[in-house]
């Protein structure tokens, strides 16, 4: 009958309105989640970001003309001489960009061992040979060199009877790790392996004291 129809469609309708209340809920709670989710690895993301970069003792390409003009402002002689020193570099040897390295004991090291591995130079043949890793014994009884009894290890004092196992697993750092990354032909690659290996100070140093 027309009353029961009625009464039918009441119900059907309080349902559907039910099942589109829930589901509005359900659009909202999972548009706010969404929302959270972004904001949180957004934020992750900037943070890894920033401690990578402050971690990092080789800092990523700048423009060299524009590092240049923010560097060296004014307009004393010295500003002057720089800024035409490094217009010179850009247009008379073509660099366009350059690294900040960190400024320490090591900066010159670091600097050096930074462009050989981010190049891809060759692992050089004589430090293949097995022995290379007893030359500090070799130097020490065959030539003499004492110092290396008194060998310190950056922030360490004389570390005694230890010196020559630390000098070896220093070399062997430095061995593996030019191996692996002057191995790497892909150039992205490459600059991803330094990267990693310019931002770890311990493994890093171990390669300057080699």
């Amino acid at each position: 009958t027309k009353q029961s129809l009625c009464l039918m469609w009441q119900k059907v309708k309080v349902q559907l309105m039910l099942s589109m209340s829930f589901l509005v809920a359900v659009c909202w709670y999972c548009r706010r989640l969404y929302s959270f989710l972004a904001q949180l690895l957004k934020r992750w993301s900037i943070y890894l970001q920033r401690k990578l970069i402050r971690n990092l003792s080789v800092l990523t390409e700048v423009d060299l003309l524009g590092y240049s003009t923010r560097e060296w402002k004014g307009e004393t002689k010295q500003a002057k001489h720089m800024r035409e020193a490094y217009e010179d570099l850009f247009w008379s040897y073509r660099i366009k960009y350059l690294r900040q390295v960190r400024r320490d004991n090591y900066s010159v090291l670091r600097a050096v061992l930074f462009q050989v591995l981010s190049q891809g130079i060759p692992f050089p043949s004589w430090m293949k040979e097995r022995d290379i890793l007893k030359l500090p014994e070799k130097l020490l009884y065959s030539q003499g060199c004492n110092w290396i009894q008194q060998y310190s290890f950056g922030p360490e004092r004389y570390t005694g009877p230890n010196v020559f196992g630390k000098l070896r697993k220093c070399m062997e750092a430095l061995k593996a790790n030019w191996a692996e990354i002057s191995a790497t032909k892909d150039h992205e690659e490459r600059g991803n392996l330094c990267n990693t290996l310019f931002s770890d100070e311990s493994k890093e140093h171990k390669l300057y004291e080699a």
